[in-house]
C-alpha cells in the first residue's frame, strides 16, 4: 500500500536537456533494468491521442520525451501516493505526469509506467499529446503544462473527456434493480471516502485511494482513486461524473465497469482486482419484495426502458449534428438572411449563432475581452447588437473533438439543474472552430463564473 503522497513541489519537477548527465547514476540504471525485464508490449486497456499536433522523429521534442520517459517511472515508483510530474527541456519542452494505483508495488508500478510510454509509441504514434490508461497506472504527456487545468479558476468538470469500458456479458440470475442498488452504494461510497481519505498516510496527508466491497450475491468489489494533487472538492466532483457514467451503464448489469479520465479513477468488478482487504464492507441492500430473478415481464420492462434510454440520446444527438450541417448549408449558399443571425433549437433551448456576430461582440476575440484560459480553451467577453452581455468560451482541438464537447456540455447542461449553475445561451460551431455562449454574470468574477460550471455535479 502506498503511504501518504508528498507535497506537490516535492513530487513535480523540471528536468532539463543539460541535465541528462545526472541520470547516468543507479537511478538510470534502475529504469534501465525495469525497461529489459519487461515483456513485450501487451494490448492497452485504452488510450486517447491529440492529433492535433505531431512531433518529427529525432526532433528536440522527441529527446525531451525520451528523458522523461526514462526518469518518470523511477519517479512515481519511489513516490508515496505513486504520483510523479516532470518537464524536460527549454525548446520544444515536454510535460508529463503518471499515477500508479494504490495498491501497486514500487516494481510493478515503475514497470507500467515504462509499459505505457512505450505503447503510446504505438498507438499514438508521434503525436505531441497522448493519454495512455493501464491496469496499474495513468500516463499523461504533452507539449503544454496541462496541470494548469487544475487550478481553482480554471477547473471545470464537466470539460473532462471521459473514458468508459464494459464487460461483455451480464450478471445472471440477479434482478437488474437489485444489482444496480448493490453497485451503486459501493460506488458512492468509495467515491465519497477518497475525496476526503488520508487513508494509509502516516503524515496526514492527502491519499486519494479507497477500496471497498458489498456482501451480495455476486459479491462486488470498488475502488475509487484521484491525482493526490486535486483538491478535496476537485476530487468530489471529478469522482461524481464518473459516477454518472457508471450508472447509464448499469442498466444493463454487466460485471465490470472501468470509468476513467487521467485525473481519477472508478471501477467495480465481481471478482477482486485490487490487493489486500477491502478499506470499506457494506452490507447489501434489501431484496425486492419477491426476491427472486426477474420475470418475463420485468425483464421486457427493462428492455423498453433501455430502448428508450437510447432513442432519446439518439435524437438529441442526430438534431445537434443537423443543426450544424443546416448552418454549414447556409454559409455554403452564402445566404443574405441577417436580419435574424441565429435560429432557435426548440427542445434544447440553444441558440445557433453566426461567427461575424460573435466576431463583432468580442472584438474579433481580443486580448483586452479575454476573460481567462482553461485547458480546453480561452473565455472572452462580448456585447450583442441588442446590448445583451455574453461570455464566449472558444474552445480547442478540431472540429469531432470540439463537437464532442460540445455534445458532453450540452447534455450535461440540460440534464442538471442547480441555483449556481451559468446559463449556456447557444453555439456556433464550424469545421475548427467550435464555440460556447454562456450568460455573463455582472459585477461577478471569472472565479465565481468559472467555479459555477465546476458545480455541476
Amino acid at each position: 500500500m502506498w503511504r501518504a503522497q508528498k507535497d506537490p513541489e516535492q513530487s513535480t519537477h523540471s528536468l532539463p536537456i543539460a541535465a541528462t548527465a545526472m541520470l547516468a547514476g543507479h537511478g538510470i540504471l534502475a529504469v534501465v533494468t525495469v525497461l529489459l525485464l519487461l515483456p513485450s508490449a501487451r494490448p492497452l486497456e485504452d488510450s486517447t491521442c491529440d492529433p492535433s499536433t505531431t512531433f518529427a522523429p529525432n526532433s528536440t521534442y522527441q529527446a525531451n520525451l525520451n528523458l522523461l520517459a526514462a526518469a518518470l517511472p523511477g519517479n512515481a515508483s519511489s513516490a508515496p501516493a505513486g504520483f510523479a510530474a516532470l518537464s524536460a527541456g527549454t525548446a520544444s519542452r515536454a510535460y508529463a505526469m503518471a499515477l500508479c494505483r494504490g495498491d501497486a508495488s514500487a516494481s510493478s508500478c515503475a514497470a507500467c509506467v515504462a509499459v505505457a510510454f512505450r505503447a503510446a509509441g504505438q498507438s499514438c504514434p508521434n503525436n505531441t499529446g497522448v493519454t495512455m490508461y493501464e491496469d496499474d497506472c495513468v500516463l499523461r504527456f504533452a507539449n503544454r503544462q496541462f496541470l494548469d487545468f487544475l487550478k481553482a479558476d480554471q477547473w471545470q468538470a464537466g470539460e473532462l473527456s471521459i473514458q468508459t469500458r464494459t464487460a461483455d456479458g451480464s450478471v445472471p440470475t440477479v434482478a437488474v434493480a437489485w444489482f444496480r442498488a448493490a453497485a451503486t452504494s459501493i460506488l458512492t461510497a468509495v467515491s465519497a471516502a477518497s475525496s476526503n481519505s488520508t487513508a494509509g498516510a502516516s503524515d496526514g496527508k492527502k491519499q486519494y485511494f479507497v477500496t471497498g466491497e458489498v456482501d451480495f450475491d455476486p459479491r462486488i468489489y470498488a475502488l475509487a482513486q484521484c491525482v493526490p494533487v486535486l483538491t478535496p472538492e476537485q476530487c468530489s466532483s471529478c469522482l461524481g461524473q464518473l459516477l454518472v457514467q457508471i450508472k447509464v451503464q448499469l442498466s444493463t448489469k454487466p460485471p465490470w465497469i472501468s470509468s476513467r479520465v487521467e485525473w481519477c479513477d472508478l471501477r467495480y468488478n465481481v471478482r477482486p482486482f485490487y490487493q489486500g482487504q477491502a478499506m470499506l464492507q457494506l452490507q447489501a441492500p434489501p431484496a425486492p419484495s419477491s426476491g427472486t430473478p426477474e420475470t418475463g415481464a420485468e425483464k421486457k420492462k427493462s428492455s423498453a426502458v433501455g430502448i428508450s434510454v437510447g432513442i432519446v440520446c439518439s435524437l438529441v444527438l442526430i438534431s445537434i449534428l443537423l443543426a450544424l450541417a443546416f448552418i454549414r448549408f447556409r454559409r455554403i449558399n452564402k445566404a443574405t438572411e441577417h436580419d435574424n443571425p441565429f435560429k432557435k433549437i426548440s427542445r434544447a433551448q440553444c441558440v445557433i449563432y453566426d461567427l461575424p456576430a460573435l466576431e463583432e461582440a468580442t472584438e474579433n476575440f481580443s486580448q483586452r475581452n479575454k476573460l481567462g484560459e482553461g485547458g480546453f480553451g480561452a473565455v472572452y467577453k462580448g456585447i450583442l447588437p441588442d446590448g445583451q452581455e455574453i461570455a464566449v468560451k472558444k474552445l480547442l482541438g478540431t472540429a469531432g473533438h470540439g463537437l464532442d464537447q460540445l455534445h458532453n456540455e450540452v447534455l450535461m447542461l440540460a440534464e442538471l439543474q442547480h441555483k449556481n449553475l451559468v446559463r449556456l445561451h447557444g453555439f456556433y460551431s464550424h469545421r475548427d472552430d467550435t464555440l460556447l455562449v454562456y450568460e455573463y454574470i455582472k459585477n461577478g468574477s471569472l472565479d465565481n463564473f468559472l467555479s459555477a460550471l465546476a458545480n455541476l455535479s
